[in-house]
């Protein structure tokens, strides 16, 4: 029983500037993840490095995760948790692989094959 009184040791974290900004704490235990940014002071740092359009929250449009998963705002923390903020995305990860992707074949010149074209053949050992 004496475990359970004992304060989790957790982590927010706002992952939207280089470097994150980490803030420790020691919270009781059945803090939610809510719980855990309000009292990490990480809100009012985000309003004040990028305030939020007229009509939002700091917090409107940022995900939040524990561990690099989705989180909601009510889920319980355990030992050693790390909250993070993270900022919205601004192209759509499909998006964004197919353009690499482009560039990687431009840079290398490597063609693309396309059902109704030829498969290229590969160099014959001879």
């Amino acid at each position: 029983m004496a475990e359970d009184a004992a304060a989790l040791s957790v982590e927010v974290a706002w992952i939207g500037v280089e470097p994150p900004l980490r803030v420790a704490l020691a919270v009781a235990p059945g803090t939610t993840v809510a719980g855990a940014i309000d009292a990490s002071g990480i809100v009012a740092r985000i309003a004040a490095a990028a305030p939020p359009p007229p009509g939002q929250g700091p917090l409107d449009g940022l995900g939040i995760a524990v561990h690099g998963r989705p989180a909601a705002p009510g889920d319980r923390l355990h030992d050693h948790d790390r909250v993070e903020l993270l900022p919205a995305l601004t192209v759509d990860p499909k998006v964004a692989r197919a353009r690499r992707a482009e560039h990687r074949r431009r840079q290398t010149g490597e063609r693309r094959w396309a059902p109704d074209q030829e498969r290229p053949k590969p160099p014959s050992a001879d």
